[in-house]
């Protein structure tokens, strides 16, 4: 009797294998990338279904394909909604996608590398590092963002020596994404990149070096010397700062400090030396926070 119902059930699952395989892709990718609000459940429906196609062995390649050729898409709609399918489909999209890199999409805006690089990134795995690392030197700056924001999207330290090479780019919204895949990734031995990524024209850039600082919670130097230099310098090179590390600076740096660095002082600091900044303070907007400040350490 349980062999029966082993062989019923082998035989049920094996008609929608059969059915699955029949299903019209051009049809279903409309419906999956509807702009209409009313029709949202035929939508999500939709896609779920293209996620059950590309996780069919039966299936999966000829879903998967399908998918690709739709990358050279100018809707926006469209990359999002085929983003969100592959990346659930995830590791088995992986080797279809590399195989079709080369191809940068039908015009000079590269939208279907672009697409895949993105895609790629979503996903994740250390089986994306290399063919992706392919174009971190490539002659569009977009592609290169997408491929370090893809790089760092792996989360594995095997990526760095290519993340490494894009610190210096000379566009900073490169040099943004490949700080910030540097700021997932690294180490304590990458802190010296991160330390000179707080002082980077780019505000972008600094944000991530202060992200990647924070996430590995070093115990940076201070570079005292530069406090006072520039307002976005000194808000960065505090932030990396723990509240003990702060109320030393307070004490020895509180005069030469900008108001950013104040600011970020103030915000770290215990009740007895907020009170203390209150008597010394003379900037009216860094008296109102201060006020507030304290009201909030009071209650």
């Amino acid at each position: 009797m349980n062999n029966c119902i082993k062989v019923g059930d082998g035989m049920i699952l094996l008609f929608f294998l059969l059915y699955d395989v029949d299903v019209d892709l051009e049809q279903l990718y409309n419906k999956a990338t509807t702009r209409l609000v009313s029709f949202q459940a035929v939508k999500d429906s939709a896609m779920q279904e293209f996620v059950a196609l590309g996780e069919n062995p039966l299936s999966s390649d000829t879903t998967i394909v399908f998918l690709i050729s739709k990358f050279d898409t100018k809707s926006s709609v469209e990359r999002h909604t085929l983003k969100n399918i592959l990346k659930e489909i995830g590791i088995p999209a992986i080797s279809l996608i590399v195989n079709e890199l080369d191809y940068r999409g039908s015009d000079g805006e590269a939208r279907r590398l672009k697409q895949s690089l993105w895609v790629l990134g979503e996903i994740g795995s250390t089986q994306i590092i290399e063919p992706v690392a392919r174009f971190i030197n490539d002659e569009a700056w977009s592609v290169r963002s997408g491929a370090y924001t893809a790089l760092g999207k792996s989360e594995s330290y095997e990526a760095i020596r290519h993340v490494l090479q894009g610190l210096s780019d000379t566009v900073s919204l490169v040099r943004k994404s490949a700080f910030h895949a540097l700021s997932v990734i690294a180490t304590e031995r990458e802190l010296p990149y991160l330390l000179r990524g707080l002082t980077d024209d780019f505000y972008g850039v600094r944000y991530a070096a202060l992200s990647g600082i924070r996430r590995i919670k070093a115990k940076v130097d201070l570079p005292v010397e530069q406090l006072g230099d520039d307002d976005l310098s000194d808000y960065f090179v505090l932030a990396t700062l723990d509240s003990s590390d702060m109320e030393y600076v307070f004490n020895k740096h509180f005069g030469s400090a900008s108001p950013a660095a104040r600011k970020v002082m103030y915000d770290m600091l215990a009740l007895p030396l907020l009170e203390d900044a209150m008597i010394r303070e003379t900037h009216p907007l860094l008296e109102t926070y201060l006020k507030k400040r304290i009201d909030e350490r009071q209650k």
